[in-house]
């Protein structure tokens, strides 16, 4: 089914296509006036509870929420790519999120291939599945280790950070740079060692999933917390409403359908489903990796002048670039990220939540600030 993802540019990028103007608007309901008793108050941008700053408008009646609204602009960065070649450019994307740098990179890398010249070499889109893959390993377990650290959880908290720390590690071991820093270029992707295995993280995951799923007092404060079910929605917050919505089956430049994998749903639409969703999408990503195999590879890519789109799908969802390049140099550049998406919904779940379900449906998102709140200049 054709899906409407965002604003990209002068664009509206669908799930099969883009089309030059708006996307179709979506009617909202008519917001109430004040409420006698109600109030409301600025939540951040440096607080207690929040990995990065942003600001947030909350109106309550002091544990009711009737409206939330985040301005992830508050915290603005101006980024000067504009007119910089290729390779500088890269440098910068790479690190506007660094925790979702490969997602960015490879998506940029990609839009430039669309109107260029040359082969891309299967050996080079494998490695670069590998690095989307293990970072999506990587942000899930963190999405699910803030929501248990959220909750005092912390024995399983502390097992999950150093789950992440050995992913880092084994990242680190293969491509030179725990984050992906420097590791992709156009025509190819950096490799240290190519004799990294991952049967550890699997099993040990295996072991610290069942306890945190089991555990009534955790699961309470996440079933029924931020229920929403939106067609527009992107990532595993659609996936746990029931949509099967994945870039990675919707756009073939990378050969995803190469590997055989599933696509993990659920129904709720809660943070308990975005959970679900997230932990066996640890698995599905874990089954990918075990069938590619680690080879040095490089692809000759002439690059000509024009303009295109890269899209992958990023752990929090549709992440995608339109890039524009003349003389070599790029001239026009514009970023649809999956945390500008999710902010959205994760603002329509808040209202008529509690107070205290805040943290949990927050961190449920996996949203990141870093990558909204940038302005290319």
């Amino acid at each position: 089914m054709k899906r409407i993802i965002g604003k990209l540019g002068k664009y509206c990028l669908y799930s099969d296509s883009v089309i030059e103007g708006e996307c179709p608007e979506v009617k909202e309901e008519e917001e109430m006036g004040r409420v006698v008793g109600s109030f409301t108050f600025t939540y951040g941008p440096s607080a207690g509870g929040l990995f990065e700053s942003v600001k947030m408008e909350i109106d309550t009646f002091g544990e009711y929420i009737r409206k939330i609204a985040v301005d992830p602009y508050f915290k603005l960065r101006e980024i000067k790519v504009l007119g910089k070649n290729i390779d500088d450019a890269l440098l910068l994307i790479e690190r506007i999120n660094a925790s979702f740098s490969a997602s960015h990179s490879i998506a940029f890398i990609s839009a430039i291939e669309k109107f260029s010249d040359g082969e891309t070499n299967p050996d080079v889109s494998y490695l670069r599945i590998l690095e989307i893959e293990l970072e999506r390993i990587r942000n899930n377990l963190f999405v699910i280790e803030r929501m248990a650290e959220s909750a005092g959880f912390l024995v399983p908290a502390y097992q999950l950070l150093y789950l992440i720390e050995k992913v880092n590690r084994k990242i680190g071991k293969i491509f030179g740079h725990r984050y992906f820093f420097g590791v992709n270029s156009l025509n190819e992707v950096r490799i240290i060692d190519d004799n990294v295995k991952f049967d550890d993280i699997e099993r040990e995951f295996k072991e610290i999933y069942p306890d945190i799923i089991k555990n009534r007092i955790f699961i309470d404060r996440l079933q029924n917390n931020g229920v929403i079910k939106d067609e527009r929605s992107i990532g595993p917050v659609a996936r746990a409403a029931g949509f099967e919505y994945d870039a990675r089956r919707e756009d073939l430049h990378l050969p995803y359908n190469d590997f055989d994998f599933s696509i993990p749903r659920y129904d709720t639409g809660d943070a308990f489903g975005r959970l679900i969703v997230r932990a066996e999408e640890v698995f599905e990503s874990l089954r990918i990796i075990s069938q590619i195999k680690l080879k040095r590879a490089r692809q000759s890519i002439k690059v000509n002048e024009g303009e295109g789109i890269g899209r992958v799908e990023s752990p929090s969802g549709d992440l995608a670039y339109n890039v524009s390049i003349s003389n070599g140099k790029v001239i026009d550049l514009n970023l649809l990220s999956p945390s500008s998406i999710n902010i959205k919904f994760f603002s329509k779940s808040m209202v008529k939540n509690i107070f205290t379900d805040f943290p949990f449906n927050w961190e449920s998102f996996g949203i990141w600030i870093s990558e909204v709140g940038v302005k290319f200049v």
